[in-house]
């Protein structure tokens, strides 16, 4: 690295991201040199936070990772857990988790519609 070369954290609040990403950018004046990407990186410590908890709380903290799709973690986690546990659910609970997962993506698309454009 060059005495003209700096390295620019962005992330992982910053307006321009929707997600919980992390860039290291390495700029020689107005020129982006590198790049370095720490995808995933969640600011809030809920897997930390899940740590110390049982199944059934760590439902409410896997609602809360996103107000738009919270429905989308819950069954991820539930998914996961029952997997783990080798857990059989019924026909039934798939099918409502499909209509929900559905009425889920609706909201998400008709938020990206109302949203403001960026400038």
């Amino acid at each position: 690295m060059s005495d003209r070369q700096f390295v620019i954290p962005i992330g992982p609040q910053h307006p321009a991201l929707k997600e919980p990403t992390s860039f290291y950018f390495t700029v020689d004046g107005e020129t982006v040199v590198d790049v370095e990407p720490r995808i995933g990186y969640n600011h809030r410590g809920i897997e930390k936070a899940m740590e110390s908890r049982n199944y059934i709380q760590n439902l409410y903290i896997t609602e809360r990772v996103c107000g738009i799709c919270s429905n989308a973690h819950q069954t991820a986690y539930t998914g996961a857990v029952e997997e783990a546990g080798g857990i059989q659910i019924p026909e039934r609970a798939k099918y409502i988790r499909v209509f929900f997962h559905e009425l889920e993506r609706i909201l998400a698309t008709c938020c990206g519609l109302a949203w403001p454009p960026t400038r």
